[in-house]
């Protein structure tokens, strides 16, 4: 027996260009966590792609924890497609060896 289950609205296959009529007073910010071993240069390879997409970047978090470094990215003003972009670019930047995307609704100010 085959039950076909429906794709979320959120998997990046069907990346809605933007949810903020979904939740009026709210808008959409993006986090990407990036996980390098302990080498800086992947760092400033980041910073690059991101000046090259011309992203602005709300809040950089770089910490280090045991033989790795941890990268929090966050980002507004952006579609979520255009996020999981970057997040796919970021994760293929050599040295990085994990990297992920979180989609948050934020109320507005």
């Amino acid at each position: 027996m085959r039950h076909d289950i429906p794709a979320s609205p959120f998997s990046s296959s069907s990346a809605c260009e933007d949810f903020s009529h979904c939740l009026p007073g709210f808008t959409l910010t993006h986090t990407v966590h990036l996980v390098s071993g302990l080498d800086l240069g992947v760092v400033k390879t980041a910073a690059d792609v991101l000046d090259g997409e011309q992203v602005m970047v709300d809040r950089w978090a770089v910490t280090r924890c045991g033989d790795v470094l941890e990268q929090k990215i966050v980002f507004g003003e952006m579609t979520e497609r255009r996020a999981v972009r970057l997040r796919e670019r970021l994760a293929a930047v050599d040295g990085v060896l994990r990297a992920r995307i979180e989609h948050h609704f934020v109320r507005a100010r």
